[in-house]
């Protein structure tokens, strides 16, 4: 287990009170997540074709999630607005276990990683007759049993089966669509976290989240977020 001095949990404590105020009225909870992103990614542009009207599924959080990163939030807004048609609903059918090597419709994709994690999704979830919701269940099931020693099982799950080095969009998946303990570190996040002299260490600010008694996703979601303020 993770040791966490008193002046880090006191830094920590110091940058909560410094962000909370800030987003009063907010909607930063896990139980938003599905309206806050379909808000942001539909905008006042034509809505893109969600498989429902009021709720996003795990094959489209985990396509949406893979195309975090390298990017401005806009950069990002139009990549996913981009792909989303022509990619994930005529080429994989909605759905992750579709995705397979060569696709021609990856062409044009930010990197080359995402297209390897969207072919070794499909991989895994074929090989164990899973489908994307049953996958995600099967992490929420093994994050149900997060004790302190052992916080992040899910995120921990997901990253042993891509056999990821770095996790940062696998990490946002398990917090918006399963629900588990992490703390995605972008470069939003990362700004936020050197202003307050903080560690730029997921693990270990799961451990400072839960000592303080909040919910490491909504802590994340809160440094994402003041992350991308002016300074």
């Amino acid at each position: 287990m993770i040791s966490l001095s008193p002046d880090l949990i006191s830094r920590f404590h110091a940058a909560l009170l410094d962000l909370e105020p800030r987003f009063v009225g907010i909607r930063l909870e896990d139980e938003h997540t599905d309206t806050e992103l379909r808000a942001w990614l539909d905008g006042d542009s034509e809505p893109l074709p969600w498989s429902h009207i009021d709720r996003v599924t795990a094959d489209e959080w985990f396509f949406v999630s893979t195309l975090y990163g390298e990017m401005t939030l806009e950069g990002q807004r139009t990549h996913i607005r981009k792909f989303f048609p022509s990619l994930f609903v005529e080429a994989a059918h909605r759905d992750i276990r579709n995705f397979i090597p060569n696709m021609a419709e990856f062409r044009g994709l930010r990197s080359a990683w995402m297209r390897r994690r969207f072919c070794r999704m499909g991989e895994i979830l074929r090989e164990r007759g899973l489908s994307m919701t049953d996958y995600a269940d099967e992490l929420r099931s093994r994050e149900a049993k997060a004790t302190p020693e052992d916080p992040m099982p899910a995120l921990d799950f997901i990253i042993r089966d891509h056999r990821a080095t770095g996790w940062k969009t696998l990490s946002v998946f398990v917090r918006d669509c399963v629900g588990g303990n992490c703390f995605p570190i972008d470069s939003r996040v990362e700004k936020e976290l050197r202003r307050h002299d903080l560690p730029i260490d997921e693990r270990e600010l799961v451990h400072l989240s839960l000592a303080l008694h909040r919910n490491p996703r909504v802590v994340a979601r809160m440094f994402y977020n003041a992350g991308g303020e002016s300074p």
